[in-house]
């Protein structure tokens, strides 16, 4: 007789406490809940590409028809020139909170306290971290990326000499007075624009000059005794100038990169979803375009929950347990021109499915990136 007694005591309990605390799916025409409490959602799997792409430019110089007579080079650049070339193509899987997976936490506002003892924590986008208990898991930090863009704003600029001359004419103008001639002398200076020969030349001259003078810093003709950092300061500057100057002839290929992010949700229905276009002529584009080849995000399920029975309890209606996710694993694939540019194999909770862990009694500790359960402790 005390044991069912006490067993009756229990079960009054329990379903005062399952009273206390209702947990359902939030539909966009449900109505208005009796009672107060929280929203909260449970995490799809959202992969961030990101898209490093250098941008080359081949720029002409001023003196690249004189390359080959004045300093012997070959195949200077003879025009302007621009493509793209991808540097790196990298992802990672974040957590966002599922729209499809939003429910809500009633809880009865005339129970006492004790009953009423109850929690849950979320994070900062409202995905559940834990429910009547302390998660210690740490957020993750929001890092922002930084794109290192390299410029040339000063290109062919060190070895431009002056585009004016001084020219000297000489006029002589002769006066005869009876039969005396004289002769004067007037000397006419201007300035006058330098033929762009004349100003290659130059510049091939200061090639000869800063090599010449570099040979004779390094063969220690100035005899002078510099000491070691002091001779690859020299050094280093005279080998920039004698760049700065070939490059009037040669040309100047300059690099600037830039940094793409796109933020894909995988569904069934998409196993394969094109992230974007690229073309080496115009760079990244929009995945509609008819232009260039087609970045895909590529998705292979293994099915490894497909024996979860039928039976397994769905979040339907009202109910004193919480829904938590059972997330299958998934190969993604990053792909370009046939080729893998980043592999990884984790769990996607949307391609899995969602079942129930009661919490009366219980702390529920969640997976923040999958929301699946992590620790689970039945008082």
């Amino acid at each position: 007789m005390r044991r069912l007694l006490n067993f009756l005591m229990a079960l009054i309990v329990v379903e005062a406490a399952q009273s206390q605390v209702n947990i359902y799916p939030v539909t966009g025409n449900m109505n208005k809940p009796d009672k107060n409490g929280v929203f909260f959602a449970l995490p799809r799997a959202v992969v961030k590409v990101t898209i490093k792409v250098r941008e080359i430019e081949n720029l002409k110089g001023p003196y690249a028809e004189f390359a080959g007579q004045l300093l012997g080079i070959s195949n200077p650049v003879m025009q302007y020139s621009k493509e793209y070339e991808i540097a790196d193509l990298t992802m990672d899987v974040l957590a966002d909170p599922d729209p499809d997976k939003v429910y809500y936490f009633e809880v009865d506002e005339r129970a006492s306290k004790e009953d009423r003892n109850l929690s849950i924590e979320l994070t900062n986008n409202g995905i559940v971290r834990a429910i009547n208990g302390i998660a210690l898991q740490k957020p993750a930090k929001n890092i922002q990326e930084e794109a290192k863009i390299l410029a040339f704003t000063d290109v062919f600029e060190g070895g431009i000499t002056s585009s004016l001359y001084r020219h000297v004419d000489t006029v002589i103008r002769t006066i005869t007075i009876d039969t005396a001639t004289i002769r004067k002398r007037y000397f006419n200076t201007f300035f006058e624009e330098k033929p762009t020969e004349m100003k290659a030349r130059e510049a091939a001259d200061m090639i000869s000059r800063i090599r010449e003078s570099r040979f004779n810093l390094l063969t220690g003709y100035q005899e002078t005794n510099f000491s070691k950092e002091t001779m690859e300061y020299m050094d280093k500057n005279l080998q920039r100038m004698l760049q700065d100057y070939i490059s009037l002839f040669r040309g100047v290929r300059t690099e600037q990169l830039y940094n793409y992010v796109f933020y894909i949700v995988p569904t069934e229905s998409k196993l394969n979803q094109i992230v974007c276009k690229f073309s080496k002529e115009f760079g990244i584009l929009d995945a509609n375009d008819n232009k260039g080849r087609e970045i895909v995000l590529s998705t292979r399920r293994s099915g490894n929950y497909a024996q979860v029975p039928a039976w397994a309890p769905k979040p339907s209606l009202k109910s004193p347990a919480a829904p938590y996710n059972i997330p299958e694993m998934v190969q993604l694939s990053l792909k370009y021109n046939n080729r893998v540019y980043d592999d990884r194999y984790v769990p996607i909770p949307q391609f899995g499915t969602t079942s129930l862990m009661p919490v009366v009694r219980s702390r529920l500790i969640y997976h923040v990136g999958t929301g699946n359960i992590r620790e689970v402790l039945f008082e």
